[in-house]
């Protein structure tokens, strides 16, 4: 299906993204977050970040080694403009 959100193309998976992924943000529990950490080494994401309240340090152990970058316990949206980081609307 295409679907959109807030004008804005929405995918059912990692996968069917047709371009790069630079971050994926995981706004799930801390269970499920390591299913999500998963398919973004499946598809060579450069990063994940699991927001504030969600830490799976196994999920992390497995994207660190798969070389992705990973941030927990955090959210994007307070720390990227503390870290100076210009985002892709910008």
């Amino acid at each position: 299906k295409n679907e959109s959100l807030h004008n804005e193309k929405v995918y059912s998976s990692l996968e069917d993204v047709p371009l790069s992924i630079d971050m994926v943000d995981i706004f799930r529990n801390s269970n499920d977050a390591g299913g999500v950490v998963d398919e973004a080494i499946a598809v060579g994401a450069k990063s994940v970040w699991l927001q504030i309240g969600v830490v799976n340090e196994e999920a992390a152990k497995r994207a660190n080694e798969a070389g992705l970058m990973v941030v927990m316990d955090a959210c994007p949206k307070m720390e990227i403009p503390r870290l100076g980081v210009d985002g892709p609307d910008e």
